[in-house]
């Protein structure tokens, strides 16, 4: 059974291809540090902020004002007042509860440290390399101090937008996502309908990475269409 659609798509822009090439991956995973804090205030309410602003990495907090003296260490904390994103110094208003019920609210003022695993680069690169795993190494940095350091995640594929010297952690102007598609380069295009599945050769007409749309063009009824890139030179389109 080939339902309408497909069969129209089919008629504008049928055409036969080889078998999709494989992506070329290259990744480098997001590693948890553990650091840990005696202080149970510190744990409770980095606890608190990491949730409240879903902040990946480590946050370490310490006092920059030393805790109140009477505040009491056995106490349910609830974080009523915070910044509106995390920094290197935090003003917070807590609420602490006591077994008997006791509320009483406090004016903290934290250092903060949201460490993380960077990359750094064992050897220089050039504008246009592949980034490629076995040319970085991991290195911990603090994200509120440098904001601008790349966090690569699995499956990354990225190009060096500019030359970088060896050692240095790699920053988002770095790099740039590395295109699967070129222009007039002639791809795969993969229809799906349910189970039903065809395939035709068509011309991309602009460069794209993977997950962008991508127009391309068949090159027998010269009709245009858009695509979403899924590998190397290679798009699909569902209905």
């Amino acid at each position: 059974m080939k339902p309408f659609r497909i069969s129209l798509f089919l008629f504008l822009l049928a055409a036969t291809c080889p078998p999709a090439m494989p992506a070329d991956v290259t990744a480098s995973a997001l590693q948890t540090l553990s650091v840990t804090s005696e202080d149970s205030w510190l744990v409770t309410i980095s606890a608190l902020l990491t949730e409240r602003y879903n902040a990946k990495g480590t946050l370490v907090l310490n006092w920059n004002r030393p805790r109140p003296s009477a505040a009491p260490a056995d106490a349910d904390l609830e974080l009523i007042d915070a910044p509106s994103e995390l920094a290197p110094q935090l003003l917070l208003g807590v609420l602490a509860t006591t077994a008997d019920g006791t509320r009483t609210r406090y004016t903290l003022v934290l250092r903060a440290e949201l460490w993380r695993i960077g990359a750094a680069l064992r050897i220089p690169a050039a504008a246009g390399m592949p980034l490629l795993s076995e040319d970085i190494e991991s290195r911990r940095y603090d994200a509120l101090r440098e904001r601008d350091v790349l966090m690569l995640e699995e499956g990354s594929e990225l190009d060096f937008a500019r030359a970088v010297p060896a050692g240095r952690l790699l920053t988002s102007r770095d790099v740039l996502r590395r295109p699967l598609v070129r222009r007039g380069q002639s791809i795969d295009v993969v229809a799906s309908d349910g189970s039903l599945t065809v395939s035709l050769r068509a011309i991309a007409l602009h460069d794209a990475a993977r997950g962008d749309p991508v127009r391309v063009r068949n090159p027998d009824s010269k009709r245009e269409f858009t695509a979403n890139v899924t590998g190397l030179s290679v798009a699909a389109i569902r209905f």
